[in-house]
């Protein structure tokens, strides 16, 4: 017996070429996330973050990171670096607080997957201020999140 014929799907791709601009839309989580690596399962917190992008259709995701703000991990130095002002390692921050928040990012694709290579915020950056005693993270959300074309590093 042989399998029914399944129907093949075009994924709405994302230009590689230059920088997109979008909203990062929402922000989801895993508690139990299963991770593998080299052959290797490892299952952990995880975290990925859902954009939506001026000029396509369908939303489109980051990959699934480790839920952690550790100096050598991916969700630190490819997005909150860039993106919050003062960030460090093992940082006081709600992730949520990037909800919303306009960006320009830069894709790659790598054996049919894409992925975000560089991302940026779509103006200023967001600014973290170091906890104050009570343990409660200060945030300041900028309003003023419009394109400085003065300001812009590329």
């Amino acid at each position: 017996m042989k399998p029914p014929k399944t129907e093949n799907k075009d994924y709405e791709k994302v230009p590689t070429d230059d920088f997109v601009t979008g909203t990062i839309e929402e922000i989801k989580y895993e508690q139990d996330h299963e991770f593998k690596f080299k052959g290797e399962s490892k299952r952990k917190p995880a975290v990925r973050l859902k954009f939506k992008i001026d000029g396509l259709q369908y939303p489109h995701y980051s990959r699934w990171m480790t839920f952690n703000y550790g100096e050598k991990s991916n969700l630190l130095l490819k997005y909150l670096i860039p993106l919050v002002e003062g960030a460090h390692p093992d940082m006081d921050f709600d992730l949520d607080a990037l909800k919303g928040m306009k960006v320009k990012m830069l894709w790659n694709e790598q054996n049919g997957f894409q992925s975000v290579e560089t991302i940026r915020p779509l103006g200023k950056k967001l600014a973290y201020k170091q906890p104050v005693e009570s343990g409660v993270p200060v945030i300041d959300v900028d309003s003023d999140l419009q394109p400085d074309d003065d300001n812009l590093p590329f």
